[in-house]
């Protein structure tokens, strides 16, 4: 346990989940499109403009995304090509 450290808000927002997406550009991941989210998107809309299913997206960001209702502005995602 002497090896833990403490991590404070501002940390933790940038491992995975929480705030849906993130804060950083995604390494390029063969077959998907980096999207950084923009005012007003929803994953059920950026689905049917990319011809895809929200199942599709929350499956390729595992990790990035907390639950279909949470993404934020600014976040980068994947989607499915």
């Amino acid at each position: 346990m002497d090896n833990m450290k403490e991590l404070n808000l501002e940390e933790l927002e940038g491992i995975g989940g929480g705030k849906g997406g993130s804060k950083e550009i995604l390494p390029r991941k063969e077959g998907f499109i980096c999207y950084q989210i923009e005012k007003g998107d929803t994953l059920g809309k950026l689905a049917k403009r990319f011809k895809t299913t929200v199942a599709k997206i929350m499956e390729a960001n595992v990790g990035l995304i907390p639950n279909e209702n949470d993404i934020s502005r600014g976040r980068y995602i994947y989607i499915p090509r």
